[in-house]
């Protein structure tokens, strides 16, 4: 039997041999049977006593953080009703029936061999982040606060991501699955580390919005405060930190692959829920950076403080500063050919004519839905739809309508960037390799079934508008308005109120 620490370097090792494009060796790699692995020429105590060991490893572990946000972030826009899915490149719509959510779904269960299991890929991310931080840092004297700052970053963004996504997973082999709440506790930890070792640079000032960001999910309300202000004492009231995707570096030789599905493949498999129609494509190109952390975050967050401690003045008035950030953001011009088709071929809405109701109890707006195909401006970071006069026209005792801006606002300023369907509380269950292969583990235990509150729709309901022909057999505009099915913003934040309250951990 290989011992803890082989098993953490041949994991590790997929992460480099991929990064190196060793194409050979990544056939054998296996994060489930790490047994199977077989390498005669390199040895983890080997890699361990090289020059630098630590050093040497944090290019994967970037590389590797890069795949998982782009797996993340497809997976929960598509699980979300941010997105729904149409033709085949993404495994059918599976991920638009959220009860149906099972785990070998492919968006969930792919491996190494696919591109966007969101499992698979936080899974090798925590798990390079252990052999770095557990195995060859601590007898590393090159190592340095701020590569090990970053390794407690990257470690505690997967153990982030996790645990917002996900019921339950175990975080070693053969493992009991850990809980969600325990797996955020432990991005804590790893956050808290980060930001001690780093203090004023880059990954302790990331550090601190993401941990903002983890007391949100664990219903910590004085902590998700501090730590929200924080990062804006520390590193400014527009800051933006984002992974990169420019291929300039051996760090960095990844796509960003919304963008594939978003605008590049021909199929253009995902289609924004139509009121979200202004914000896309948000990745115009496969070069486009991807937000972790940034200001918008952090003002929204102290919003939902401010609402949690019954304090709706401040609470709106973070709102808007969030709104008016947001709207000075970078946007890109695309010469977007989609045709915005339904798999029946219908046609999507898509032109500028067209109002969108939130529901069916909520006037039309404009502005939403831009016209294509043609050349649009879209934005790169951030944009609403919710303006700063809007927001200050809600009367303080319209407590639930300022608690829907808070969800709107959310939705909308983070889209693509992988919050939506923690806001939702819908939690994924873990691939259905970890079931098979775990002797600790059987079918119907926790952490293998998905988890949808009572409050979602059924079926694919909230990907869903009506009427759905808009246009004629020569596709003329015939209908101009336009109503989605269910307001989620309103359902959750009636039923669910806010995520600070009501973490619903398992």
């Amino acid at each position: 039997m290989i011992d803890v620490m082989t098993i953490r370097f041949f994991r590790a090792l997929c992460v480099i041999c991929t990064l190196a494009s060793f194409t050979v060796l990544m056939g054998a790699c296996d994060f489930l049977d790490a047994t199977e692995v077989s390498n005669p020429r390199t040895t983890p105590e080997e890699l361990a006593d090289a020059p630098e060991p630590t050093a040497a490893l944090l290019p994967g572990m970037r590389a590797q953080f890069g795949r998982a946000l782009n797996a993340v972030v497809v997976a929960t826009a598509v699980g979300s009703d941010d997105y729904s899915s149409h033709r085949t490149g993404l495994g059918g719509n599976e991920m638009d029936f959220p009860r149906g959510i099972i785990p070998n779904t492919s968006l969930i269960s792919s491996d190494e061999t696919g591109s966007l299991g969101i499992y698979w890929h936080l899974q090798e991310l925590r798990s390079l982040g252990d052999f770095i931080i557990d195995d060859v840092s601590p007898t590393d004297e090159t190592a340095t606060d701020e590569q090990l700052s970053e390794a407690r970053y990257y470690r505690g963004m997967a153990y982030l991501m996790q645990g917002e996504n996900f019921v339950a997973l175990p975080t070693q082999e053969d493992e009991t699955p850990v809980l969600a709440g325990a797996l955020l506790e432990r991005a804590v930890i790893d956050f808290t580390q980060a930001a001690t070792l780093d203090g004023t640079g880059e990954f302790g000032l990331r550090a601190l919005a993401a941990l903002a960001r983890t007391h949100r999910a664990l219903g910590n309300i004085a902590e998700a405060g501090q730590f929200a202000q924080a990062a804006i004492d520390g590193a400014g009231t527009d800051f933006l930190f984002a992974r990169s995707f420019d291929n300039t570096s051996p760090d960095a030789t990844l796509d960003n692959l919304p963008h594939a599905y978003l605008v590049s493949r021909s199929l253009q498999e995902m289609q924004p829920l139509p009121r979200l129609d202004f914000l896309d494509p948000k990745y115009a190109a496969d070069d486009a950076p991807i937000a972790t952390e940034k200001s918008e975050e952090m003002h929204l967050i102290l919003a939902e403080v401010a609402m949690a401690n019954g304090d709706y003045g401040s609470a709106r008035d973070l709102m808007i500063q969030a709104s008016d950030l947001a709207n000075t953001r970078p946007t890109a011009s695309v010469d977007d050919t989609d045709q915005r088709l339904n798999d029946d071929l219908n046609i999507r809405p898509r032109s500028a004519e067209i109002l969108i109701a939130a529901d069916a109890d909520s006037p039309p707006r404009g502005g939403l839905v831009l016209t294509r195909p043609a050349m649009v401006q879209t934005p790169t970071v951030s944009a609403t739809s919710i303006t700063a006069d809007s927001l200050a026209s809600v009367p303080l005792s319209e407590e639930l309508q300022l608690r829907r801006l808070l969800y709107t606002l959310r939705q909308e300023i983070m889209l693509m960037e992988g919050r939506r369907l923690q806001d939702l509380g819908i939690r994924f269950p873990m691939m259905l390799r970890e079931i098979d292969t775990n002797p600790n583990i059987t079918q119907g235990d926790t952490g293998t079934e998905v988890r949808v509150p009572e409050y979602i729709p059924p079926s694919n309901e909230m990907d869903q508008y009506g009427p759905i022909s808009l246009y004629d057999a020569n596709e003329a505009l015939v209908v101009s308005e336009v109503t989605i099915l269910h307001d989620m913003n309103l359902i959750i934040a009636r039923d669910r109120g806010l995520v600070i309250n009501n973490p619903l951990l398992p």
